[in-house]
């Protein structure tokens, strides 16, 4: 049913004179007649007793005239929405994030939350490689990741992490040559391999270069439950650095030196997705180098 048709029967019902409602509407008395007649004929019925002044509405007028404000409100609502999901403005966001990421994305997601209050957001624990799969059938929009990204992605750097070894903060820690010897002597904890399957990788890595093969006692599910576990004392862990603002001053992170012990984070999505509040929060990405210090370069 046509929405300005309906708009004129409105018109003419709350103005009680069609020239008064022509004027409302900002369209020739003529104009507006048509309208009423075209939707009395598509309804089956007269909809207002023109023989009186002011003119009142027939039976069938008075049936209809609540569904009618009810339909030319919905109309309303929807095309306010419509036009707001347009300019990004309302809508929702699925956005994925990781270990490393575990500090960048949600400052990002901060200030674009800030900028875009309508825009409702949720974001999901995923290690990259299933970031990348979900954001490939359309289940996240925006995915923190380690880089580099797949090239079927859009992505954009956004800073670095690298390796460090958390210990318990009353240890009394080596320095020098003797730490690795020390190290190879303590019981060590680490995330399941399925829960981190990027940064298990990383280790592995990390170890060849070094030489070192790492005790491992216990997994976790988690890395706040890894650092927690060493933060009673129950052993060392090789986590990202970034992982420090999990649990500060609860342990200490000794730094983890090498190019295999570092990589880079940012964010991927699909470009042609890049519209409406997706396309806002994108550009917040992009600006990510206006991040506080201490972001990257870990």
């Amino acid at each position: 049913m046509d929405v300005e048709r309906l708009r004129a029967f409105l018109a003419v019902a709350d103005q009680g004179h069609f020239g008064h409602a022509a004027e409302r509407l900002h369209i020739t008395q003529p104009g507006l007649t048509k309208r009423i007649r075209a939707l009395e004929e598509q309804i089956g019925g007269q909809l207002f007793d023109r023989d009186r002044q002011p003119v009142r509405l027939t039976p069938l007028g008075t049936l209809l005239l609540p569904q009618v404000r009810r339909l030319v409100r919905d109309a309303d609502a929807l095309l306010h929405d419509a036009r707001g999901a347009v300019d990004g403005q309302i809508g929702h966001l699925n956005i994925g994030f990781g270990l490393s990421t575990i500090a960048v994305a949600p400052w990002l997601v901060a200030r674009f939350r800030a900028a875009h209050p309508g825009v409702s957001v949720s974001m999901n624990d995923y290690s990259s490689h299933e970031q990348v799969n979900r954001l490939r059938r359309d289940e996240l929009d925006l995915g923190f990741i380690r880089m580099p990204a797949p090239p079927d992605l859009t992505s954009c750097p956004l800073a670095s992490d690298r390796l460090a070894i958390a210990v318990p903060q009353h240890l009394d820690i080596p320095s020098g040559a003797r730490l690795l010897g020390w190290l190879t002597a303590q019981d060590f904890i680490a995330l399941r391999e399925a829960r981190g399957p990027g940064l298990a990788a990383q280790v592995r890595t990390w170890c060849r270069s070094a030489a070192f093969d790492p005790k491992v006692v216990q997994e976790a599910d988690d890395i706040q439950t890894v650092l927690a576990l060493v933060s009673a004392g129950l052993g060392c862990a090789i986590v990202p650095a970034s992982s420090e603002a999990l649990l500060p001053g609860r342990l200490r992170l000794l730094a983890v030196e090498g190019k295999e012990a570092a990589w880079s984070i940012g964010a991927a999505w699909k470009a042609q997705r890049e519209v409406g509040a997706l396309g806002h929060l994108v550009r917040i990405v992009r600006a990510g180098v206006l991040m506080p210090e201490g972001f990257g370069g870990y």
